[in-house]
């Protein structure tokens, strides 16, 4: 992951409470993969706020994007969504996250993508990424209303010019169509089974991709594993995980000591100064890294503590840890030794980590 400062390039409005921000990176290397997300850190009324936002773009778009919808008690989405065409720059950190669609998977396999809302965005990245060529992939979605879909004018040229097969339902209930794809109503278990065998061939050689709120995801899985869909075939992006207990965590019950390498910057005469620093931290059992951290007084960025963000990555140069949860992170990442601090136990008493 690199720290990037980009500037607004355009924003889009799709709906009424939702928008998608193009970015221009002033041609800055930077590469992503269909499904993965960044980290906006921004100043709101003098408080730090990181938040996570999916790339809705697809890789090789000049201008990476982000689609953002307005939600209840959202503080970093609703301030983008009232004020990013008056935003200049924003500091960038990319990019996070394992649900990928990965080349080799789309040229083989059918796609098939689960969604409701906001859950669109990675999915239209991936949508996107796929070689017209190839199988036709399937889109289930679910939302209100047509006029509250994201990126549904999109979504239906891609139908007509036979690049997509959609599946929607739409949940108002005052809603009434008489399209054959529109479900007037939630998607059950079995009306999701029933489309899943009607237009998957070979339901278990396709790959399932789903992003969405818990409840709708949760009923997709159920859906998939009802028809014994091979697990290792489908794909999940929580934005809210359920958390791990602590304390279910076995320990040795043994304080760990851990070197910690970072930086500190300091202001002389009105100018910064930055100085590496080595401490070395006691970490209760059952502490995360990234508590341990906070009570010895080091600035550490963080933001969602569940391990979704990203925000608090760091590298392991010695020692092992238990990560709880990883979905931030790559397999490459994890391999050049990239751990996420508020997920991260020290294992043994040689651990050494050091801070961006």
């Amino acid at each position: 992951m690199k720290k990037y400062t980009w500037r607004t390039h355009k924003t889009i409005k799709e709906t009424q409470d939702s928008i998608t921000l193009q970015f221009e990176t002033d041609q800055q290397q930077f590469s992503y993969l269909p499904g993965q997300y960044l980290n906006i850190r921004y100043t709101i009324n003098g408080e730090i706020v990181i938040r996570s936002y999916s790339f809705s773009s697809k890789p090789s778009d000049p201008n990476p994007a982000i689609t953002v919808k307005r939600v209840t008690g959202g503080k970093m989405s609703n301030y983008i969504f009232e004020n990013a065409d008056q935003i200049e720059t924003w500091e960038i950190e990319a990019p996070f996250g394992n649900f990928v669609l990965e080349d080799t998977i789309a040229e083989q396999s059918k796609i098939v993508l689960l969604a409701g809302g906001s859950g669109i965005a990675p999915l239209f990245s991936m949508l996107n990424s796929i070689d017209s060529s190839r199988q036709i992939p399937l889109l289930i979605y679910s939302n209100k209303t047509p006029s509250e879909t994201i990126f549904y004018n999109e979504l239906e040229t891609l139908e007509i010019n036979e690049s997509l097969e959609i599946c929607y339902s739409f949940t108002a209930p005052e809603f009434v169509s008489t399209k054959i794809n529109h479900l007037a109503g939630r998607f059950s278990l079995l009306v999701l089974r029933s489309i899943i065998k009607r237009l998957v061939p070979e339901i278990n050689d396709a790959h399932y991709y789903i992003c969405g709120p818990t409840g709708l995801m949760d009923l997709y899985k159920n859906a998939l594993t009802g028809l014994n869909i091979p697990e290792e075939n489908i794909h999940l992006e929580y934005f809210d995980p359920v958390p791990v207990d602590v304390e279910d965590l076995e320990t040795d019950g043994v304080v760990k000591d851990v070197i910690v390498n970072y930086y500190e910057d300091y202001y002389e005469n009105d100018e910064k100064q930055t100085y590496e620093c080595t401490s070395l931290i006691e970490v209760q059992p059952k502490q995360s890294l990234l508590d341990a951290m906070k009570e010895h007084h080091i600035k550490v960025a963080s933001s969602c503590k569940n391990g979704t963000c990203g925000a608090c990555w760091a590298v392991k140069t010695d020692g092992e840890v238990r990560m709880l949860h990883n979905g931030a992170l790559t397999e490459q990442d994890i391999a050049e030794g990239i751990i996420l601090l508020c997920q991260s136990y020290p294992s043994n008493a040689d651990v050494c980590v050091t801070l961006s």
